[in-house]
């Protein structure tokens, strides 16, 4: 009975001691650089820059993310933001960061005209900008070129925020791309 119950405690012991160790992961930490505007192009640039990191914050939540301080991103930029969206620069950032992921973006223009047709008018929209991220621990790059052109219907331009829900999609779907790799290599391991 002796030898049970000694078992039982060094057991304890032991799990007790090592318990806070056993599935602690480390949050991987992301250099978020603020949003870039043109503000001559873009009517409605703080609006924009408010999309941008409510969508960074819900893209990377807390217990797997950990957001790098928004002045240590900005103490490494360049004064005039960043000119260069190539992986070099990015790599730079993440190591002076130490951020395992970088994510950068340029709003260059958007615009929104008023086409009057014979029955309905419709607003046509366009959107131009850049996205770049880069992922050291899968070693992704990825950049694309945003260039939305589309049509809505001038009345729905009332009640729909059409520049919101393209930002955000478009976004959101960069977002995923530079993450994509990172969830499936977890998922293999």
């Amino acid at each position: 009975m002796r030898k049970i119950l000694y078992f039982a405690v060094v057991f304890l012991a032991v799990l007790l001691v090592n318990g806070p160790f056993i599935c602690i992961a480390e949050a991987a930490r992301v250099a978020v650089a603020p949003v870039q505007v043109n503000e001559e192009k873009v009517a409605r640039a703080a609006d924009f820059t408010g999309y941008y990191w409510d969508i960074m914050i819900e893209k990377f939540p807390f217990p797997d993310y950990e957001l790098v301080e928004d002045n240590a991103v900005e103490a490494v930029l360049p004064e005039g933001g960043l000119r260069s969206f190539d992986q070099a620069t990015l790599e730079v950032i993440g190591e002076k960061t130490d951020a395992e992921i970088v994510v950068a973006m340029r709003l260059d223009e958007v615009k929104a005209k008023i086409d009057r047709g014979r029955h309905d008018s419709k607003t046509k929209c366009f959107m131009k900008g850049l996205f770049a991220g880069y992922n050291r621990l899968t070693g992704k790059y990825y950049v694309k070129k945003m260039n939305y052109s589309g049509k809505i219907e001038t009345a729905l331009t009332l009640k729909n925020d059409w520049q919101q829900q393209v930002f955000a999609s478009n976004l959101k779907r960069y977002i995923n791309r530079v993450l994509e790799d990172q969830s499936s290599k977890a998922a293999n391991k």
